[in-house]
């Protein structure tokens, strides 16, 4: 059931989208790439199946990502700049927002 003072966010990744909420919106963006990587779902599963590797066993780290709506791109959101962790605020995301799963592989 959601409540009108609930964070929500629409996260879409691989033509998946869900619903989630954010119980700390004020939280480090690494630490809700965290908490949506073990979140579970209503089936006891996983809600999101995220990969460790890409298809050349290279890591992958995952970033969260918002559509510029002035040229229609996804621009990452880093989780730090300098020593500074970031959060949904300081990127601007607004409850209700539409926020990506990003894939990066980093070289090994």
């Amino acid at each position: 059931m959601e409540d009108n003072n609930d964070f929500l966010l629409d996260i879409v990744y691989k033509n998946k989208t869900v619903r989630f909420k954010v119980v700390n919106p004020q939280a480090p963006l690494s630490t809700l790439m965290t908490n949506l990587r073990h979140a579970i779902g209503q089936d006891g599963k996983l809600i999101f199946d995220y990969p460790s590797i890409d298809a050349t066993g290279a890591p992958l780290e995952y970033f969260f990502g918002k559509e510029d709506p002035e040229v229609h791109e996804i621009r990452v959101l880093r989780p730090r700049i300098g020593n500074t962790d970031q959060t949904l605020a300081d990127y601007n995301i607004q409850n209700g927002d539409t926020v990506f799963l990003i894939p990066d592989p980093f070289p090994g």
